[in-house]
């Protein structure tokens, strides 16, 4: 077992415990079968990031949880320790710092490539996110709008609203994720 697929597995049976579910409950509550569930917990599975998210939602937690040991009070993350968390149809999510308690937030660094999309059907309520794009530029599509987002643009949104970010450029574009938990 790799080592995200261990901590995926340790923090999945955790949560479910510390929430008081049953396998069969978690599967109710995610729409992930429960024998889904129970290969992730045994880490013999390599989960997509939609049933991750699933899970998470499911669970009223953030992403991040899942895939993170727990909080140290000083965090220093280099950029070669960034924690991948999905590499996919032309998207790579990495967890800066993942979802932290005090401050009920997560930072993920996203890289879009050329051409490439990155939707979400929307986060549970209460999440407002932040964008703001390094490098390159995305359209953000956002409850029917969208935005051309150039380096150095920022924007904030309900994180619960369908949004889907696209590059129309030549390069990678480069954009840094706050989500914050109301």
């Amino acid at each position: 077992m790799n080592d995200i697929n261990k901590s995926i597995s340790k923090n999945l049976k955790q949560i479910r415990r510390e929430k008081g579910l049953t396998l069969e409950g978690l599967s109710a509550g995610t729409e992930v079968s429960k024998s889904m569930l129970g290969e992730i917990e045994r880490g013999t599975t390599n989960p997509t990031i939609s049933v991750l998210w699933k899970i998470a939602e499911g669970l009223k937690v953030p992403l991040t949880s899942l895939f993170e040991d727990k909080r140290k009070e000083l965090d220093h993350v280099k950029a070669d320790r960034m924690r991948l968390m999905d590499d996919s149809n032309g998207c790579s999510i990495y967890s800066i710092f993942p979802y932290y308690d005090a401050h009920k937030s997560e930072m993920l660094n996203l890289v879009i490539r050329p051409g490439a999309v990155l939707s979400n059907s929307g986060h549970m309520n209460g999440i407002d996110e932040y964008i703001h794009v390094v490098r390159g530029q995305v359209k953000l599509t956002l409850d029917g709008e969208t935005l051309l987002l150039k380096e150095g643009d920022s924007v904030r949104f309900k994180g619960s609203m369908p949004h889907e970010f696209t590059n129309p450029g030549r390069k990678e574009a480069v954009l840094l994720n706050v989500l914050h938990y109301r």
